[in-house]
């Protein structure tokens, strides 16, 4: 009997809440747009429709450049695992030792030849690219 008495009793409160929020609602204003609010919101969706589509991304440019950055890091990624596996295999036996005052100055001429080298295909490639667009 109890059990029935509570479930009446949280019937009450739930249909005088209903009661409660049918009555507020039913007093609330209706909105109405501002005078010229249709207007600006029209002239609005016209000027984006107006509007010139948005500038492709130039992929045709893109893709050299990233050709190049992943060749570069796999360039480095195996010249890494060249040098550890060399490193592995020069525990095991010593290979021929060439003098470190020979070996410094062939190297470092190596890597002025190669950033000279990208200087000038950069310096190439941009001229190139600006001349198509008219800018020189």
């Amino acid at each position: 009997m109890n059990l029935t008495k509570d479930n009446t009793a949280s019937e009450d409160r739930v249909g005088t809440g209903q009661a409660a929020i049918n009555r507020i609602l039913a007093t609330e204003e209706t909105l109405i747009p501002s005078s010229g609010f249709l207007a600006s919101v029209m002239e609005r969706v016209q000027e984006e429709a107006a509007a010139p589509p948005p500038i492709p991304f130039p992929w045709k440019r893109a893709i050299p450049g990233m050709v190049l950055v992943t060749g570069t890091l796999g360039w480095g990624a195996f010249e890494f695992v060249r040098h550890a596996i060399s490193d592995v295999h020069q525990l095991a036996f010593t290979p021929p030792h060439i003098s470190a005052t020979l070996v410094a100055p062939l190297e470092e001429a190596a890597w002025i030849a190669l950033a000279l080298g990208v200087s000038l295909v950069s310096w190439l490639v941009s001229r190139r690219l600006a001349g198509r667009s008219g800018l020189l």
